[in-house]
């Protein structure tokens, strides 16, 4: 068929919508590139001959894919920059100075003498790592750059302390307390006092962070007592002692209300990523900005605010015993449906269970499809075209598949190696044989999924075997089915698809004037003891054709 030729009107129109419509990460990108002023004062944005989009996690906790969301949203702003000619790098800041709140799920109760210690001053609890914080984020690291194109360089807060790379900003912050604790003090009811500092040291004797409390200020040098903490669950014990701290040599840290702004200059961050929670203009986002500017003479990043991702409706928890790692996810399925969970829209709750990955795939199936046939308005193919650019990842096609997910979720269970699934897949026609080999590895890759998701985390509604017995009073077959069953015998024995066959099916149903429905509830009932199913064609292709085709004959009687 002749390639349809677009008018040179309509190629236009179509030049100006593409120009109209925008990624969401484009438009942040366009922001950053056009700002011309600081948010809180009249100063100008300077020229730079770099900046970058920041990312980071807090090591206090577990890096489940919840974490991964906040590297994949950067990491689209970065490609959006980066596209546009903007001079920009892709960091990730591991905030291991946070110290240890609570004692997660698995580790010993032991470690509850280290509440309050920074996390990179923590030993590993399996002794297989250099410290806690190392235990987690190796793990996190050597599989993160699955779900992303361009792995960031990373750094760390502690580090960065021990290095100095601070010592300046430090210094500035803390000599401006004063400044600091105005902007501070906006929202708070009960104001800090004058003696307040923003520093925090640790302690020389016992190590911990929390539990220093700082009682003079003199230049460079700060005087403290480490008395106890009161954590929301636990308590940080302070050993008593009483010592001098110089900011100058940086062994503490900042208050986050000021360390943020901090980071933002020390890298020239022009984009971040947060939670919705930091919207509001009393959060601690809000703040360091007014602190990055007023105090720091730096311009505060534009904001990438966004919604978290809960597991079943509630939050992520190793207590809960709901943890989603991202090494879980790639046995069951692709990076880049994650990919589109996150992308596709910012500020909308997402709510993920297992049982619904196969519905990801689809969606991403359905994207590709979209994008390929130009499905939708000029606004709408567009809108695919730049979504399903920004999940891609470098290197990798996602293209549109004939088998999808719940297709090969059936297999996996039915038959015991990928192998044997995909030549059912042959059998049933699923494939036409014309496919490229970059096609068909990818089916594979796409039943390998399913057997992972169907050993570990398919619902009971998704696990399929064929009913060996049906109790003859457990099926409501009317009289005006049971001719239809016969015929439907036949045609599962001769039948030479199993598309065919579900056309069959329903032809059947509409010359009869029997809603297509019941004869389908009356079917899954007989071969897998379940009012509703896959394809029908497809599973009693699956199932074995010869014995589904003898129960529905027994019934037919």
């Amino acid at each position: 068929m002749a390639e349809k030729k677009i008018s040179e009107k309509d190629s236009k129109a179509l030049e100006r919508g593409q120009k109209d419509v925008k990624f969401w990460a484009e438009s942040i990108a366009d922001t950053v590139m056009t700002r011309e002023k600081f948010h809180f004062t009249e100063a100008k944005v300077p020229k730079l001959s770099n900046w970058v989009v920041k990312s980071s996690s807090s090591l206090s906790g577990i890096l489940h894919i919840g974490r991964l969301s906040d590297l994949v949203r950067s990491e689209a702003v970065y490609n959006a920059l980066k596209e546009r000619g903007f001079p920009v790098e892709f960091i990730y800041v591991t905030e291991d100075m946070d110290p240890l709140r609570k004692i997660p799920k698995g580790i010993p109760e032991s470690f509850e003498k280290y509440i309050g210690t920074a996390v990179s001053d923590i030993p590993d609890p399996f002794g297989c790592h250099e410290s806690y914080d190392k235990h987690h984020l190796e793990d996190f690291l050597n599989v993160v750059g699955k779900f992303l194109s361009t792995m960031p360089k990373v750094y760390s807060m502690r580090e960065e302390y021990k290095k100095g790379s601070f010592k300046d900003d430090i210094l500035q912050i803390i000599n401006s307390s004063a400044k600091v604790r105005e902007i501070l003090n906006q929202f708070k009811e009960n104001k800090l006092d004058e003696s307040w500092t923003p520093w925090k040291p640790i302690c020389e004797n016992c190590g911990k962070l929390q539990t220093t409390e700082v009682t003079k200020i003199e230049g460079s040098k700060v005087e403290y007592i480490c008395k106890d903490y009161e954590f929301e669950t636990r308590t940080a014990k302070g050993c008593g002692f009483k010592g001098v701290s110089d900011v100058s040599k940086s062994n503490g840290k900042l208050a986050w209300k000021s360390e943020w702004a901090m980071q933002w200059r020390r890298w020239h961050v022009c984009a971040e990523g947060a939670g919705k929670e930091y919207e509001s203009k009393n959060s601690a986002f809000w703040l360091n900005a007014e602190i990055c500017e007023r105090v720091l003479d730096f311009p505060m990043p534009e904001p990438v605010f966004y919604e978290h991702l809960m597991i079943d409706g509630v939050k992520m928890s190793a207590s809960l015993g709901n943890i989603v790692y991202p090494k879980d996810w790639l046995e069951c399925s692709r990076s880049e449906a994650l990919r589109l969970l996150y992308l596709k829209r910012l500020m909308k709750t997402r709510s993920f269970s297992w049982n619904e990955v196969p519905l990801l795939e689809l969606e991403l199936d359905r994207l590709a499809v979209s994008v390929s046939e130009k499905k939708g308005d000029e606004k709408d193919q567009v809108n695919n075209e730049r979504l399903l650019h920004f999940v891609s990842l470098k290197g990798r096609k996602i293209l549109p598949l004939t088998v999808d997910y719940s297709l090969a979720l059936m297999l996996a269970q039915l038959f015991p190696t990928v192998e044997e699934a995909f030549e059912k897949l042959r059998e049933m026609k699923h494939l036409s044989g014309n496919e490229s080999k970059e096609e068909l590895a990818l089916v594979k890759e796409r039943l390998a999924f399913a057997k992972a998701f169907a050993e570990t985390h398919a619902s009971q509604e998704q696990r399929i075997s064929f009913a060996e017995s049906i109790l003859p009073d457990s099926v409501l077959i009317t009289p005006d089915l049971k001719p239809l069953l016969k015929a439907i015998s036949e045609k599962v024995n001769s039948a030479e698809s199993a598309e065919g066959l579900q056309s069959f099916v329903f032809g059947l149903a509409k010359e009869k004037g029997i809603q297509p429905q019941k004869l389908f509830t009356v079917l899954y009932s007989l071969t897998i003891a379940r009012p509703q199913g896959p394809k029908f064609g497809s599973l009693a292709f699956a199932l074995g054709r010869e014995k589904v085709a003898k129960r529905l004959l027994e019934f037919s009687k």
